[in-house]
């Protein structure tokens, strides 16, 4: 799996993501609203902590909507199929993302928790690849 920061502003982050067959993602979890599109479909498996797995059908060329997942509620996906999965996510931000009062560096791992700005999602102008081990700003609440 990649991904490739696209922008980042005070209101939304996009990012692509290339999921290859047959290397699960591991548990995580979206703490935003988001809008997914297919630029190279395919099905995403995806398992919830419990083992309930459904299927996520992403066209090409389609659009699709989906609120941020349920507190406390991870789950992972696996592309089955024989060819990359290509998607671009755009999340919407929310208060918290605009107030400061949340703590990205703590919620993608880059390890400049503890105050500070993260050094992930640097300023310069996209679109550049994020740094080996990136994952979005999401925690389990």
């Amino acid at each position: 799996m990649s991904r490739e920061l696209m922008f980042e502003n005070e209101s939304a982050i996009c990012w692509k993501t290339t999921v290859s067959p047959n290397i699960p993602l591991k548990m995580h979890r979206h703490d935003r609203r988001r809008c997914i599109v297919g630029l190279s479909g395919g099905t995403l498996i995806k398992t919830e902590e419990d083992g309930t797995r459904s299927d996520l059908i992403f066209e090409t060329g389609r659009a699709y909507w989906l609120e941020a997942d349920p507190p406390d509620q991870l789950h992972a996906d696996v592309n089955e199929g024989a060819a990359d999965i290509v998607v671009m996510v755009t999340e919407l931000k929310d208060d918290a993302d605009r107030d400061g009062t949340r703590d990205a560096a703590a919620a993608c791992g880059c390890g400049e928790a503890g105050g500070g700005a993260c050094r992930c999602r640097p300023p310069d102008a996209p679109p550049f690849v994020m740094p080996v081990g990136w994952e979005p700003p999401t925690t389990k609440r």
